[in-house]
């Protein structure tokens, strides 16, 4: 990741298996854009984040249901899965040919607060791990 205000965030490449245990990203990490320009957290993203916060579900039912197109749902839920937010509960055999994974969230706690010109935000995973990042925003930058 570049340093400095607008920098990139790219998540974390893992090889082998992508559940393995590791500290939480910045959260500044999340509010920024991928090198494809995308926001980490994006709209579908959030959907996502907030489906999977009440219960565990297979990307179908997050997509039927919080109106996720099911290609930009299996992406979102890749990314999210690197990044640790989100991870596997198991599978969905009933009145299926076959199974369908089933994810949950893994965020306990993801809280922006903005103010004078700095925007905190916090992240706290059902692990306990946390983070908080202040990112500042220059005078010139129309943001106050």
């Amino acid at each position: 990741m570049r340093e400095g205000f607008g920098s990139v965030a790219v998540p974390p490449s893992l090889p082998g298996d992508i559940l393995s245990p590791r500290s939480p990203p910045p959260a500044e990490d999340l509010l920024l854009y991928d090198n494809d320009g995308g926001s980490l957290l994006d709209d579908h993203a959030l959907r996502i984040l907030i489906a999977l916060h009440q219960e565990s579900l297979t990307a179908q039912d997050i997509s039927t249901r919080y109106k996720v197109p099911i290609a930009a749902c299996y992406r979102r839920i890749r990314r999210l899965l690197s990044l640790g937010l989100v991870s596997e509960a198991g599978f969905v055999t009933e009145g299926r040919r076959r199974p369908a994974k089933l994810y949950k969230s893994e965020v306990a706690l993801f809280q922006v607060v903005y103010g004078n010109g700095a925007m905190t935000l916090r992240l706290q995973l059902r692990n306990g791990m946390e983070t908080t990042t202040v990112v500042r925003f220059p005078p010139d930058s129309g943001f106050t």
